[in-house]
C-alpha cells in the first residue's frame, strides 16, 4: 500500500473507517475511494471535538504561566503575586435606587486593560450580543426589531455580579489556558465572586462567557421565525406575527436558559410584551416603523431649538443641543439591519 494511502487511512474520520469495515468493503476498494475522495474533498481529516477539548480543559491542560506572561508582557512571578484592589462607589439608577460600582485602582485597571487588549479583544462573541462591541450601538440593536408584530423585553437581574467566577474560570480553561492560568486570570478580573461593575474587562467578558446562553436562546427564537438580541442585561425578542403561544413559550424559555447559567430574570417589574398598536421601544428607541427617538423627545428637542433661535435661552445649551442632533444623525445612519446574522444560525 502506498504512503499516500496509509496517510489517508490514518487521517480519515474514525466513523468512516467503522462504516467501511462493517460493510465488508475490500481494503483495495477503500484505498481507491480514499484516493478519489481526497481529491474531490469527500473526506476531511479528523479533528478534536469540542467534547474532547472540554475534557482537556477539565484536566487543566493548556497554555502555561510562561505563555501568559509572554502575552501580557509581565513576569510570571509578578502575575502570581498581584493583588487587585477596588474601591466601592455607587451611582443613581434611572428608575430610582442606587447601583453599586467596584472601581479598580490604577495598577489593577492598567493590568485589566492589558488583559482586555492582549487576550480578550480578538475572542469571538455571539453576533446577537450587541452591547460593548466597538462599532455596534443602540441603533443597531433596535434596527433588527423594526416593524415587528410583537416585541418582548426581559431584563437580567444583577447581570455583572451574577456572572460568577466559576463560569469565568471555566471559560478561560475552554479557550486554552491551563488550570493555574485560568485561576490566576479569574482572580485578576473578578471580585466578590462575580464580574465587578466598573472593571474594564467586565463588559467584554460578560459577552464571551455568555456565548452559549446566546446560542441557546437564539436557536429557540429562530425556530419560531423570530429575532433575538441581547444588549448587556437587556434581552429583546421580536416576532413578525403575534402568536400568543410563542410569546408565552419565549418568556418561559428565556427564564429557563438564564436560570441554567446562574441568572435571574425580572418576572413582573421589567417584563414588557408590546404589540404593534403600542409604542415599541428597544434600548430607548422606537421601532414600530423605523428606528427613531421617542415622539416626546423629538418634540422637546424641536422646542429647545426654537427657544434658542428666538430668545437664546433654553433648558439646553447650543453645545448640548448639537450633541442630541449628532445622536439623531447616528441613529439615521446606523438604524438598518447591518449586522447580518440576527436571523441566521450562529455556530455554537
Amino acid at each position: 500500500m502506498g504512503t499516500q494511502s496509509i496517510e489517508l487511512l490514518a487521517g480519515i474520520d474514525p466513523l468512516a473507517k467503522v462504516c467501511f469495515v462493517s460493510c465488508g468493503v475490500p481494503l483495495i476498494t477503500v484505498v481507491v475511494i480514499l484516493l478519489v475522495g481526497s481529491k474531490r474533498g469527500w473526506f476531511k481529516p479528523y479533528k478534536e471535538t469540542h467534547k474532547v477539548e472540554r475534557k482537556r480543559a477539565a484536566k487543566g491542560l493548556g497554555k502555561d504561566i510562561e505563555a501568559l506572561g509572554h502575552r501580557l508582557q509581565t513576569p510570571p512571578d509578578e502575575l502570581r503575586n498581584f493583588e487587585p484592589k477596588y474601591r466601592l462607589a455607587s451611582i443613581s439608577k434611572k428608575r430610582g435606587g442606587r447601583r453599586r460600582l467596584d472601581i479598580p485602582d490604577h495598577k489593577t485597571k492598567t493590568l485589566q486593560r492589558t488583559i482586555l487588549r492582549k487576550l480578550l479583544r480578538n475572542l469571538k462573541t455571539h453576533s446577537c450580543a450587541m452591547g460593548f462591541d466597538p462599532g455596534i450601538s443602540i441603533a443597531h440593536n433596535a434596527a433588527v426589531h423594526t416593524g415587528q408584530a410583537v416585541v418582548i423585553k426581559l431584563d437580567i437581574k444583577d447581570f455583572f455580579p451574577a456572572t460568577t467566577k466559576e463560569r469565568v474560570e471555566q471559560y478561560f480553561r475552554r479557550v486554552g489556558w491551563d488550570g493555574e492560568c485560568a485561576a490566576l486570570l479569574t482572580g485578576l478580573v473578578t471580585h466578590n465572586d462575580g464580574l465587578p461593575q466598573g472593571a474594564p474587562t467586565s463588559p467584554r467578558l460578560s459577552n464571551l462567557v455568555n456565548y452559549v446562553l446566546d446560542c441557546q436562546i437564539q436557536r429557540y427564537v429562530l425556530k419560531h421565525k423570530g429575532t433575538y438580541t441581547r444588549y448587556a442585561d437587556d434581552i429583546t425578542v421580536s416576532y413578525p406575527e403575534d402568536w400568543p403561544k410563542y410569546v408565552r413559550g419565549t418568556v418561559q424559555k428565556v427564564r429557563r436558559v438564564c436560570r441554567r447559567h446562574g441568572y435571574t430574570v425580572h418576572t413582573r417589574k421589567k417584563l414588557r410584551i408590546v404589540r404593534r398598536h403600542q409604542q415599541q421601544r428597544v434600548t430607548g428607541l422606537v421601532v414600530n416603523e423605523k428606528v427613531q427617538l421617542p415622539r416626546e423627545k423629538r418634540r422637546w428637542l424641536r422646542a429647545v431649538e426654537h427657544r434658542l433661535s428666538t430668545t437664546g435661552e433654553a433648558s439646553l445649551t447650543e453645545e448640548q443641543l448639537a450633541g442630541w442632533e449628532a445622536l439623531q444623525q447616528m441613529i439615521d445612519q446606523q438604524a438598518r439591519p447591518g449586522r447580518g446574522s440576527m436571523n441566521e444560525g450562529d455556530p455554537e
